[in-house]
């Protein structure tokens, strides 16, 4: 027998069996991979019950409900029915205990389904319990967006980034797939196949890992040099929740045409874009990946590089569909991840209600900006408040010139915001101009200048 080229391919194989008995999920779904220069075929609709558990005083609501229906119909997935629970504290055998998991083996053989959602995570022992219990395929709320995410990569970065995302998450979770192996051929003196099989995969899995690591840090690396490129610019980063219309906003703002579609996670990638302000200087707008509730660790931590966008730039625009009934609790979630990922607080924050003209006037925010994307409502407000929040960022200087320097004029259009220029009649020149990284970011070029005749910081500009 051939040994796989991919070190983690045998671990992945045994794992599409496990969750696919009827191989309803491809491999390219399992392993974020997606094939080049011909079209995937979409797996056929798989029915499923979702299972929603709420510990100590939460209770069912149909917001979490109806986004729990979206993910799952994202993954391709048809919602049978519904089955709730309350408990004070998870059983730590199989998360919803014993007599719960038989009512739902119950209900799935009475439906003739075999997949099983949980809106919770669960450990790689409970899912195995679940599953021997149930007789189903059991996937928790990290799965079922980790499998979003794999089938929407489409750039080299993306799918390396949800991939390792998914060998975190399965890690773990080997044991449980060599279980039924273990038990053969065990005694004093000897091994299972099966331990043999599970020491391997694991072994594979630790390699695959390491190696897409090293990849996505010389990805970083290319990141960086790029980022150092744009300090000369104010950089701008629209965040929010999934699907409130971020990449919309954008082609509103900037003109440009990104793809966009109404549904979960439909951007993995950060795009960015320049936008030319009302004085005809310009802003580096980026758009980046959706936030959810309880979104997965391993997720935060392999898309550490699309999100250190949001880490360096000078204003956070936070989207927020104005629509939504659950706006604030959207609101609070966007404002706990920014933490999570450790975007500094002190960088300037404007909450962009989205969506203006899909509800009534009445339900007008208190504070932020309301636009429409489709009829253009606020983008001239939005416009204005972002160069209002530029312009106060900078640190606002005055030159005097002997004469017209060239050179020093170009570098300062390059390099800082020209706020005015005034050519004296005695040939002097006077500038008004902000820095974007602080004055003393440039004090050292102007030193260096014959024509410089006096320098005064004066902030703010007027």
């Amino acid at each position: 027998r051939r040994k796989p080229q991919n070190p983690g391919l045998s671990m992945q194989r045994r794992r599409k069996q496990l969750l696919s008995r009827r191989g309803r999920v491809s491999y390219f779904q399992m392993t974020g991979k997606q094939n080049i220069g011909f079209e995937i075929e979409s797996p056929p609709i798989e029915r499923v019950i979702l299972v929603r558990v709420f510990l100590k005083n939460k209770i069912p609501d149909d917001i979490t409900k109806a986004e729990l229906v979206s993910l799952a119909i994202t993954a391709r997935c048809k919602v049978v029915s519904e089955i709730t629970q309350k408990r004070n504290a998870p059983d730590r055998s199989s998360y919803i205990g014993k007599g719960k998991a038989e009512e739902i083996k119950q209900a799935a053989e009475s439906e003739g389904i075999d997949t099983l959602i949980f809106n919770t995570d669960l450990t790689p022992g409970q899912a195995t319990k679940l599953e021997e219990i149930t007789n189903c395929r059991i996937i928790d709320r990290t799965e079922l967006i980790l499998t979003i995410f794999a089938d929407r990569a489409r750039t080299a970065e993306a799918k390396l980034q949800i991939e390792l995302a998914q060998l975190n998450y399965s890690l773990p979770r080997l044991t449980g797939m060599w279980h039924h192996f273990s038990r053969l051929g065990a005694g004093i003196g000897t091994r299972g196949p099966g331990e043999t099989q599970l020491e391997i995969d694991r072994r594979r899995t630790r390699a695959r890992i390491s190696l897409l690591e090293k990849k996505l840090e010389d990805i970083e690396k290319r990141w960086e040099v790029i980022s150092s490129k744009r300090k000369s610019m104010f950089r701008v980063t629209i965040v929010g929740y999934t699907n409130v219309g971020k990449s919309t906003l954008m082609n509103a703002l900037c003109g440009t045409e990104i793809n966009t579609v109404d549904r979960p996670f439909a951007t993995l990638d950060t795009t960015s874009r320049r936008l030319e302000l009302a004085d005809g200087n310009t802003v580096l707008f980026s758009d980046t990946v959706g936030f959810i509730d309880n979104l997965p660790e391993t997720l935060l931590k392999s898309f550490r590089t699309t999100l250190d966008v949001a880490k360096e730039s000078d204003l956070l625009l936070i989207a927020v569909d104005r629509s939504a009934e659950d706006r604030n609790r959207r609101l609070s979630i966007v404002k706990k991840t920014l933490k999570k990922i450790g975007v500094d607080k002190n960088i300037p924050r404007l909450i962009v209600w989205t969506k203006y003209d899909a509800v009534s006037e009445e339900d007008a925010p208190a504070r932020g900006i309301c636009v429409s994307s489709h009829s253009g409502f606020g983008m001239d407000d939005l416009k204005n408040a972002i160069l209002k929040h530029r312009d106060e960022s900078l640190d606002w200087f005055t030159m005097e010139l002997k004469y017209h320097d060239s050179h020093l004029v170009n570098w300062l259009y390059k390099n800082c915001v020209v706020g005015d220029i005034l050519n004296r009649d005695d040939g002097s020149v006077k500038i008004t101009a902000g820095a974007f990284r602080g004055y003393e970011s440039v004090a050292g070029r102007f030193n260096k200048g014959e024509s410089v005749i006096s320098i005064i910081e004066s902030r703010p500009f007027t």
